[in-house]
């Protein structure tokens, strides 16, 4: 292959990784998170592994807020909002 073909070859897939990842949308979590404006209560600690130390628990606390608050998410938005904050804050294994 030619050196100028190369370098095309590489431009051309360089710009459509860029491109791809450049539009790709949000997790409908993150959505979710910002929508509902979770760190109006969460500012000062916002989100804490060793109080919330399972995934499981994780769960249970986005659903206390979500009842608590009276935010009104489905059970879906529920688990997207939790793995959004698992994969951003937690790191727990599901």
């Amino acid at each position: 292959m030619k050196k100028s073909a190369l370098c095309l070859t590489i431009t051309a897939l360089s710009t459509l990784l860029l491109s791809s990842t450049a539009f790709a949308e949000p997790h409908p979590g993150k959505v979710l998170h910002e929508d509902n404006n979770c760190l109006k209560c969460h500012v000062d600690k916002p989100y804490n592994p060793q109080k919330t130390d399972t995934y499981p628990k994780l769960i249970k606390s986005v659903r206390f807020c979500n009842d608590n608050l009276g935010i009104g998410l489905f059970d879906d938005e529920i688990e997207e909002l939790a793995d959004y904050l698992n994969n951003t804050y937690y790191q727990h294994d599901k």
